[in-house]
């Protein structure tokens, strides 16, 4: 990986940082001669890559599509598919994880969210069409409550995918862990290894679960609302926890950067109660 990135930045590395967060590749800073730093995405699981071959192709175009665009995104500088590589720009800012840091940001978090999904979608976007992550064999967790998951499991299928005519981007992995900070101005929109294009609310339930685990669901409610939508379905939330499954997620993430003893289990359960209360 380091000889390959020397190659495309024409410069040796001097020093290479594993960044935390990390739960589908390894990402690292690297520091070069001239004493700039660039970051580089490499796909090591190489069951996952075969599986989904196009993910560094995809990740490519969503950053050539995003520059210019005013989204915080790093800019795309080399990638190699096959090797499962990818060098992009790094970025200023810090993860938040403290939760009322969380909660403090989850307006902002929503006019991204917007803001992303108004990107302008030129006929030649090269990305992938939306698919849910819900595994094709549903059936409810043994480590659950099993009347909830049923119910939910029931109604989840019984109710019909919102559709959309007119496509927008999706970034597909839209939560916390993925924005970076400035203050309380977002200066970083990063991981577009599962950027796609579909229905401009796919973004929202994911990261309403995502803040629903780290802060609770009324982080989630302002999120939502400064998103600016007064339709959304509640099966993007139902969605978005089935696609964890056969689950509990692992948190590893989380607790590397500052977060142990979440409670997964049981905000996964609130999520789909106050789905159910509204579907």
């Amino acid at each position: 990986m380091r000889a390959w990135v020397e190659s495309v930045v024409g410069q040796p590395v001097e020093r290479l940082e594993r960044l935390l967060g990390g739960t589908s590749s390894e990402v690292d800073r690297c520091w070069l001669r001239d004493g700039s730093t660039c970051v580089v995405r490499h796909i090591t699981n190489r069951e996952w890559l075969q599986r989904e071959p196009v993910l560094i192709t995809q990740e490519a175009a969503a950053l050539d599509l995003l520059a210019g665009s005013g989204i915080p995104a790093p800019r795309h500088i080399a990638s190699d598919a096959v090797a499962g590589l990818l060098v992009m720009t790094d970025l200023p800012g810090t993860v938040r994880v403290d939760a009322g840091e969380m909660g403090r940001g989850a307006s902002a978090l929503g006019e991204m969210a917007a803001a992303i999904a108004a990107v302008e979608l030129p006929l030649d976007h090269g990305l992938n069409g939306w698919r849910s992550w819900v595994p094709a064999d549903l059936h409810a967790p043994e480590w659950g409550e099993r009347a909830l998951w049923d119910e939910a499991i029931g109604a989840f299928l019984a109710h019909p995918q919102p559709l959309v005519d007119a496509p927008v981007l999706v970034h597909r992995d839209l939560h916390p862990l993925n924005i970076l900070w400035d203050g309380n101005q977002i200066v970083g929109v990063v991981d577009w290894v599962n950027a796609c294009v579909g229905h401009p609310h796919a973004d929202l339930g994911h990261c309403r679960w995502n803040l629903t685990l780290l802060d609770g669901p009324e982080s989630a409610d302002v999120f939502l609302r400064s998103r600016g939508v007064e339709n959304y379905d509640p099966w993007w939330d139902v969605c978005a926890v089935m696609g964890t499954l056969p689950g509990p997620i692992d948190t590893t993430a989380w607790e590397a950067l500052g977060r142990p003893g979440l409670k997964v289990v049981e905000a996964m359960e609130s999520v789909l109660r106050g789905a159910l209360a509204r579907l």
